[in-house]
């Protein structure tokens, strides 16, 4: 077990020193595609993907779930570096994503699921969180980047949907 985690984390370091050049496609001209590319970089586990398109402010708080705070990118960094290890594979997909702009300011509301695969013995364990997630951007220089976000889940039961007390009058007693 060892020996895994060590090199997961020289595989993991291998490949965050490893320098990314962004494509004309990748550009971060628009803050929805920002959104979309930071959800696919954590998806795949892109930690420098995620670095460049995210503030590295001392002073940002974000929230997570589980009471979980950050502030500042190095605590969020250490905190994604350790889910990408423990998490065997991540998917990630958005079902619904709202922006707002004004001027060099976006603002937006996503709901998407967080579905996580972890290894419990020789098998794959799969979770699915329901999410929703607000968050700031800002364009510096150019280039649309997360200031501040929180995250919470959709449903009060983890996993499950929300059931509403019945409506429907009981039966008179007799």
């Amino acid at each position: 077990m060892i020996c895994l985690r060590l090199f997961a984390w020289c595989v993991l370091t291998l490949f965050i020193s490893v320098p990314t050049t962004a494509i004309a496609s990748e550009a971060s001209d628009d803050p929805e595609s920002a959104i979309r590319r930071m959800v696919r970089a954590n998806a795949e586990k892109d930690l420098p993907t995620l670095s460049r398109l995210m503030a590295h402010d001392a002073d940002i708080i974000s929230y997570a779930v589980a009471g979980r705070k950050y502030i500042g990118w190095t605590e969020l960094e250490e905190g994604m570096r350790e889910e990408f290890i423990n998490s065997q594979k991540l998917e990630i997909p958005i079902h619904d994503l709202t922006v707002w702009t004004k001027g060099d300011v976006a603002w937006y509301a996503m709901e998407l699921d967080y579905i996580r695969y972890v290894a419990v013995g020789s098998e794959l364990k799969r979770t699915v969180l329901p999410m929703r997630e607000t968050g700031v951007l800002e364009c510096r220089n150019g280039t649309w980047q997360l200031l501040s976000w929180h995250e919470s889940f959709r449903s009060a039961q983890l996993g499950g949907s929300l059931t509403l007390p019945s409506t429907t009058p009981s039966a008179p007693a007799q």
